[in-house]
């Protein structure tokens, strides 16, 4: 009877490490506006799928009702985000899902801002890592934002830095 009160032990996850967030910045030489609309509209365009997707480079990827998808041409589609603030053109906040795992979605915010020589920074932070091993796998899957903002920069005439 000593335990009448005592609660359940609880399984905790293995590894309670909170993960810092990532943050990716590159400059592309075009307006705000243009800036904004060739990340939301074009994504498409720049998105590498043939190394970050589901379905391969035969996919297609697109904004859509307040979600991205990753659409197959087999009619199989996973939800990639889901939007959380569309404030065009100066910023997009998405619940961002590992493989459609809307039970632990992470946080991406993107900022746009204009420079003084009309070009405009574009600066990602991937954010709200789960604790334990999910938010290991997170962490781990999602370290490329540099290369991926770099495909985008180019796309958008730009000459990133790849360091």
């Amino acid at each position: 009877m000593s335990n009448l009160f005592s609660h359940a032990a609880v399984d905790l996850p293995e590894d309670q490490t909170v993960h810092a967030a990532r943050h990716a910045v590159v400059v592309v030489p075009v307006p705000l506006a243009e800036a904004f609309g060739g990340f939301t509209d074009g994504i498409h365009l720049w998105w590498p799928m043939e190394t970050h997707s589901k379905f391969g480079a035969e996919a297609h990827d697109g904004f859509e009702n307040g979600v991205l998808l990753e659409d197959a041409f087999t009619g199989e589609h996973v939800l990639w985000g889901e939007v959380q603030g569309w404030d065009a053109p100066s910023s997009l906040d998405m619940r961002w899902q590992m493989d459609g795992d809307r039970l632990s979605p992470t946080v991406v915010h993107v900022d746009f801002a204009t420079n003084d020589d009309g070009s405009t920074t574009v600066s990602l932070t991937h954010d709200g890592w789960a604790a334990g091993n999910v938010g290991l796998q997170q962490y781990e899957k999602y370290c490329d934002w540099p290369l991926i903002l770099a495909r985008y920069a180019r796309f958008m005439g730009g000459v990133p830095a790849l360091d």
